[in-house]
This record gives structure tokens, sequence and C-alpha cells, in this order.
């Protein structure tokens, strides 16, 4: 290295050396890329967008147990869920289990031939659009594989036989057939034969207008329907430790109202989230797909650092929810709709804004607000965010802020705004690639 020719070699490759180095510093500095993800609008119907809140709560209704006087097997000729007026039939009582079985093929029978002959004396048959008759009939296949899917066997039977009576009444209208007098002769033969079996030995009558349900569990007498609204968090840990109480004979029970109750207790923070008055959507995952509208009738927090305990109102019924006790709920609270964006686009920045206060004079505030980075061509921008909802992979923020929201980024985020979600020394200004 004593040789001047070798040193000025070694001193210009150090010189280029951290060149280089500095000049790939201010690179990443200034020109370093970012990732970015479009911000979209969400309504308050779409997936996602709705607090839930999961309990286990019990269900409560007016209930009145039916008793079976006579000795037999009871044959049912309302289904749970279905409607019953005073002093109807709710099942007839059989002297063995064959001649009750016969019964119920007998009101199958009768139900066949009532939309045979509907589709033989209708004249509006052979006048019906066959391309209507067929999206019709792929309608209701689609509400057949949906109700099977969701595992909503009894309505799937109805939406079955609604099926069957579009396809007959389309076969009819191309042609394949003439009509169903052979059919319907062959099920009323079949019918006078299962007539001659065993007739009723007595029947089940309500005493009173109501939803029906087979099933009793021995809590109708253990838990006050009318007390409902002021159960108390104490009151609600009772009602839990509470046994069934049997009731001999017992065939089933009237519910006297249309309205039924489910009830829950909450902590503090969850209590803070349901406002007596307001509407929520219960769905109970084990038992069925469908989201029941719910009211929030009583809010009972005798502690406001204490559990609360809270009711809700339906009066949405069917034979899932006939069957409904001690139940796992989703409470989902109230709906969001606004801007979405990802939990890695928040960031924290310091601002500093001119105002004027209300004596008129400007001054200096500097606030430590929440917002993402949007990227404009090559630059990004810090845009203040109001959140309304956050999960732990999106937040939905406001998409029209007011001046109540205490702004201090003059432009929020929209709609379609590039915001960025990866990217390292983040600034409002940086210059990006």
């Amino acid at each position: 290295m004593n040789s001047p020719v070798l040193r000025k070699l070694a001193t210009a490759l150090v010189a280029v050396l951290l060149l280089f180095y500095i000049g790939y510093q201010l690179y990443n500095a200034n020109y370093a890329s970012v990732q970015t993800e479009v911000a979209e609008y969400v309504s308050a119907d779409d997936p996602g967008t709705a607090d839930v809140v999961q309990v286990e709560g019990l269900v409560l209704r007016k209930e009145k147990v039916l008793t079976q006087e006579v000795d037999g097997v009871v044959a049912y000729v309302v289904e749970d869920g279905g409607r019953i007026q005073k002093d109807g039939t709710v099942g007839e009582i059989f002297s063995s289990q064959s001649d009750a079985a016969a019964q119920q093929q007998i009101e199958a029978l009768d139900e066949q031939i009532a939309d045979l002959e509907r589709l033989g004396s209708s004249g509006n048959v052979h006048n019906s659009d066959q391309e209507s008759l067929k999206n019709q009939t792929q309608l209701k296949l689609a509400d057949v594989l949906k109700e099977s899917l969701g595992g909503n066997f009894s309505s799937m039977q109805e939406s079955r036989e609604e099926l069957l009576y579009t396809m007959n009444e389309r076969q009819i209208v191309i042609g394949e057939a003439q009509g169903f007098e052979g059919r319907i002769e062959e099920l009323k033969a079949k019918r006078e034969s299962l007539a001659a079996s065993g007739k009723s030995v007595g029947k089940i009558v309500s005493p009173e207008a109501g939803t029906f349900i087979s099933q009793v569990d021995g809590y109708e007498t253990v838990y006050s329907y009318e007390d409902v609204k002021d159960i108390t968090p104490e009151k609600f840990e009772q009602m839990k430790a509470e046994e069934p109480v049997e009731t001999p004979n017992a065939v089933g029970k009237i519910c006297g109202e249309y309205n039924w109750y489910f009830v829950c207790s909450l902590d503090p923070d969850d209590a803070l989230k349901f406002l007596q008055g307001t509407s929520v959507t219960l769905n109970f995952p084990f038992v069925t797909t469908q989201e029941i509208p719910a009211t929030v009738a009583a809010v009972n927090q005798p502690d406001r650092q204490g559990p609360a305990v809270i009711v809700f109102e339906s009066s949405r019924m069917g034979p899932e929810l006939a069957s409904l006790r001690r139940e796992t709920c989703q409470i989902s609270a109230e709906r969001y709709s606004g801007i979405r964006v990802s939990q890695k686009a928040i960031h924290f920045e310091t601002i500093t804004k001119t105002v004027k206060g209300e004596d008129g004079k400007e001054k200096t505030i500097t606030k430590e607000v929440k917002g993402v980075y949007v990227l404009h061509g090559t630059e990004i921008r810090f845009r203040q965010i109001i959140p309304l909802f956050s999960t732990s992979s999106y937040v939905i923020c406001k998409q029209y802020p007011d001046e109540s929201d205490d702004l201090m980024t003059d432009e929020t985020v929209q709609m379609y705004d590039e915001v960025v979600i990866e990217g390292t020394d983040l600034y409002d200004g940086k210059v990006v690639k």
C-alpha cells in the first residue's frame, strides 16, 4: 500500500462505496415503496358490521301445560309453533300407535288430494306462462335446498310441497300430463282403507288461543312470565339454579301470548351497548340459522359497576324457536355503515392546528389523533378517522364527520382512497415510488 497509485485507488473506492451507501439511505427514506389497500364503503346490512355479544340465557313464555286425561297414543294435528284457537283440537288420542300413524297418513293424503283437485279445477293452469312456471320451479327448488342446508327441516317440508305443486302444474301446461284423476282415485282408495282403522278415543283441546308447543321441559311452572321485565341480576342467578318440575301426563303446552323473552346477564361494559327500546337481532346458532328481530324490553342494573340483566322481547315464532329454553345466543347490537379500513393501516400522529377561540382570537392546539396514510400520486398524506366500530381485523369509520367530531386534519378517509397498510418511516408528505 506504499504505492501512490494504490492509495489513490483505495481512497476512490472507499469514496464510491460511501456515496452509494448515502444514496441508498436517502432513497429508502424518500422513495421507499408502500403497500396499499382501497378503502371501501360497507352498509349496515353487510356481514361483519354489527357489534355481536355472545351470551348464555333463558327463554320465557306465558305457558299453560296440556295434559292427557285418556290413555292412548296422541296424534297431533297442529305442528310446533302453529297457532290454535280456544277450544281447538291440538291432537287426537288413539288406542294404539298403528291407529295414530294411520290418522297421520290420512291427513297427509287429504292434503295431496286437495292439491291435485285444485290443479284439475283451476281454469288458469292452461293459460299459465311456461317460462314463468319454469322460473318458479327453479326458485322453489332453491328454497328447498336452502332450508335443507340451514337445517330448517319443518320449513323444508312446506317448500317441498310447494315445489311439487308447481312441477305438477308445469306438467299440465307443457302437455306431459292431462290430469290427475287416476292418481286422485288411487289416493282416495288408500284413504278409505286407512279410515277403517281404529277411531280416536279422545281429544286434546286447547283451553285458550295461542301457539302450540309439543315439548314440555318442566320449567313452565318454574319461571314467571308476568315478572320477566323486573328480573334482577340476583334473581337471574337464582333462576339458573332452579330445577324443572314434572307435570304428570303432559302432552304439550300453549303459549297464550305472541311475545316471548330472552333474558341474560351482561358485564357492565357490554351492558352499555343496549338501551331500552332499541332494536337488535338474536341468533341461536345451535338451533336455527334464522336471525330473530327483537327489542330491548328492559335493562336492570342496580349497581352501575356490576352486572346487568337485559330482557329482549320478540314475537317471531316457528317450530325451531318453539323449543328454545336455555340457549347460547349471539346478540347483534347496533349495526354500522361507513368506510372500512384495515387495522394494519391505523396510526397515531400528533397534529398541530390553528383555530379561532370563542373570543375570535387565533390559538394553536396540539392533539394526538388516530388516522391512516393515504397515497396521492407519489406522496402520502395523513388523514384523521372517526372510528364507529372495530374488530381485530378492521375499523369502520364515519363517512361524513361533522363539527362535533373535532377534526384536526382538513380531510378524512374517503371511499376508494388508497390506504397504506405496509411501509416504513411513514409521515405526512413523504414521497414514495
